[in-house]
C-alpha cells in the first residue's frame, strides 16, 4: 500500500508491503516420459523429466520429489493424461506422498480413484485427471505423486504434438506448486 502525507512543503510517501501484490514460492514440473506399472500390487512415484527454468523456492529432487526450500503453505496441482489400451474400462489411483514416509507418508484425503474409458474403434480411451491439495510443508519437506492401477493397461503416457491442426504436446503429468 502506498501512502501520501503533506505538511510544510514536505512530502512523504509511505511504502507497506503485505501480502497483496507479493510473489509467493513456486514451481512447475512435466515429465514428457510415460509413468507405467508392472503389476497391479504395487504403488509407483510419478517421474518428472522437466522443470520450468524460473522456479523459485520450489525445486525437483531425484525426479520425483518436489522440493520445498521455504516454509508455507502451498497449492499443490496435477494434471495427469491416463491412457487405457484395454477393451474394458480400468481404474487408477493417484495421491500425494510426502517425505517418502512409506503409507504413513500418505497425505490425507489426498487420493483419486478414476475409472479410464476403454479403448474403442482403434483409439486408445484417454481422460484427463486434474485436482489440487493445499498442504503445509517446512523446508526441506518434499512431495511425491504416486499410483496404483487396477490393470497395467492404464498408464500416464504423454501424446505427441499434433500436426493438423496444430496442437502441443500433451506430458504425461504436470505438477505446479505455488504458496498460498
Amino acid at each position: 500500500t502506498l501512502a501520501q502525507t503533506e505538511s510544510n512543503n514536505l512530502s512523504t510517501v509511505t511504502v507497506t508491503a503485505g501480502k497483496a501484490g507479493v510473489w509467493g514460492y513456486f514451481g512447475e514440473f512435466c515429465s514428457t516420459g510415460s509413468q507405467l506399472a508392472s503389476d497391479t500390487t504395487t504403488s509407483y512415484t510419478c517421474m518428472f523429466t522437466d522443470a520450468y527454468a524460473n522456479n523459485d523456492g520450489v525445486r525437483l529432487a531425484n525426479g520425483t520429489q518436489i522440493t520445498f526450500d521455504h516454509v508455507g503453505k502451498y497449492n499443490i496441482q496435477i494434471s495427469c493424461q491416463l491412457i487405457n489400451t484395454a477393451a474394458q474400462i480400468h481404474d487408477i489411483t493417484v495421491w500425494f506422498r510426502k517425505n517418502n514416509q512409506g503409507d504413513v507418508g500418505n497425505i490425507a484425503d489426498s487420493a483419486s480413484f478414476v475409472s479410464v474409458p476403454n479403448s474403442h474403434g482403434g483409439i486408445d480411451g484417454r481422460l484427463i485427471l486434474a485436482y489440487n491439495i493445499i498442504e503445509d510443508v517446512l523446508p526441506g519437506d518434499y512431495v511425491e505423486v504416486v499410483y496404483a492401477v487396477t490393470n497395467t493397461a492404464v498408464s500416464m503416457q504423454t501424446i505427441a504434438a499434433g500436426t493438423t491442426p496444430t496442437t502441443p504436446r500433451s506430458p504425461s503429468i504436470i505438477l505446479t506448486a505455488t504458496q498460498v
